[in-house]
């Protein structure tokens, strides 16, 4: 397959692996416009601060949840039954809406016991609407699995594309136009909303089916496993912000770092849309999992690891002119990150998922979280919030080494099942020369 072949089955929709990473690519992409478009603005680097740490905060108290409980819906094993199906879908709806509602509650008695989380610098307080984004983030999040477990492909790059094209215009318009943080936050909060109402629309009649949802199991096998696994596995990346805005005391410096860490959800996306197309298959057909995920791997080798290399080399130019001069040193930040991409494209967790092996799940995650908190801290002391970034890396690399020992060793599946080892290693050769070069002109914090 050529190269012109491979970036074609990006933009695609014509496979489950193909439109998950499509709306990944898209969501990215929408973001991005987000982040470009108030660095080039006059908003004070202040404001965008505070939006930083609006979005950080809602993903702190949703992340596990939606990564957790979307892990359990697809390896749920509804046979080829559609009403079992639909019932799956409408008691997820129900379990994700609950848990938005306790993850609120538990925001706002937070936010209540301390002042300074929901409201900065004299910043109007947006404790509420964060409280309804978090409920909203989760409950609406059901319409992706949804779209997958009914082979809507189409409708999954769709919906990406206008309620995130949505979402954009609605930051830009509130805090470029009318200069109002609060505005923005309301109507990111009535997108949310809307994505909720298609989801209740999409579910009805899988309410009159909800009998033949096993709650007790679903939350006992499935959901509450999985979503301590993803608090501990994701809990990382969320320590790197907090040690960042605690240690450096700089709402500045930590929208710097947050600008050079946007290359952490590039991967995930699209891994992650991967690994979220293959566990059901895996959880049905182990072999024709091993195939497919073999295949679809050299993709990704060939989609990620040259564009990696790429931007490595450029982004000390490309930071200073899409952005501003203010973010000339989240390059380095940034570079760092793009290093993530050799655990990235290690994926031993969709056999783990499908295999329901919970407890390996949450050994891995805790190693990384005192491997990232532990580094963290002693980098920190010797090369600032690089170290920081630096423990990332080290930390998650390990989790996915925790991970492949128990498969090869206590499952036989062969590494190289999961590796593609010379393609892997002859592109992580050229990458960290890449990355060696960049340290030459990068600009320092």
């Amino acid at each position: 397959m050529n190269k012109s072949k491979y970036i074609k089955k990006i933009f695609s929709s014509s496979t489950d692996v193909n439109a998950m990473q499509t709306a990944a690519f898209i969501r990215f992409a929408l973001v991005w416009a987000i982040y470009i478009a108030l660095a080039q603005s006059d908003t004070p680097l202040e404001w965008i601060g505070r939006y930083e740490l609006f979005i950080f905060l809602a993903n702190l108290f949703a992340f596990a949840l939606l990564n957790g409980g979307k892990n359990a819906v697809l390896n749920y094993d509804f046979g080829e039954d559609d009403e079992k199906l639909s019932a799956l879908l409408a008691g997820a709806f129900v379990v994700f809406s609950a848990a938005g509602i306790l993850l609120s509650t538990i925001f706002l008695l937070v936010s209540l016991w301390h002042e300074s989380i929901p409201s900065l610098s004299g910043m109007v307080d947006f404790r509420y609407y964060l409280a309804a984004f978090i409920f909203l983030l989760v409950s609406s999040s059901v319409l992706d699995f949804f779209l997958l477990l009914k082979k809507r492909f189409k409708w999954i790059i769709s919906q990406a594309v206008f309620f995130n094209a949505l979402t954009v215009v609605a930051v830009i318009v509130a805090v470029i136009y009318f200069k109002s943080l609060e505005l923005a936050f309301l109507l990111m909060a009535v997108v949310l909303f809307l994505q909720t109402v298609l989801v209740l629309m999409f579910c009805r009649s899988g309410f009159r089916q909800l009998y033949l949802f096993d709650f007790t199991s679903f939350l006992k096998k499935g959901f509450l496993p999985l979503t301590l696994f993803a608090l501990l596995g994701g809990l990382s990346n969320y320590i790197d912000g907090f040690l960042v805005l605690i240690l450096s005391g700089s709402e500045e410096l930590f929208a710097v770092f947050r600008y050079g860490a946007r290359e952490l959800p590039v991967s995930v996306l699209l891994t992650g849309g991967l690994v979220s197309a293959m566990v059901p298959l895996a959880v049905s057909d182990k072999l024709l999992a091993s195939q497919k995920l073999k295949r679809e791997m050299a993709t990704l080798y060939h989609q990620l690891f040259p564009l990696t290399i790429g931007l490595v080399l450029l982004s000390p130019w490309i930071y200073p002119l899409v952005f501003s001069s203010d973010f000339a040193a989240s390059a380095g930040i940034f570079n760092i990150y793009l290093l993530l991409l050799f655990s990235r494209l290690l994926m031993p967790q969709v056999y783990l998922y499908a295999f329901k092996k919970n407890k390996i799940l949450l050994i891995a995650a805790g190693i990384e979280i005192v491997v990232n908190f532990s580094l963290s801290l002693w980098w920190y002391s010797l090369y600032g919030i690089y170290g920081i970034a630096w423990a990332s890396v080290i930390a998650y690399m390990s989790s996915k080494c925790v991970m492949l020992y128990y498969l090869s060793v206590k499952e036989k599946i062969e590494i190289k099942e999961l590796v593609l080892v010379r393609p892997y290693f002859i592109y992580g050769l050229v990458l960290v020369l890449a990355y060696l070069i960049s340290l030459l002109y990068t600009t320092p914090i």
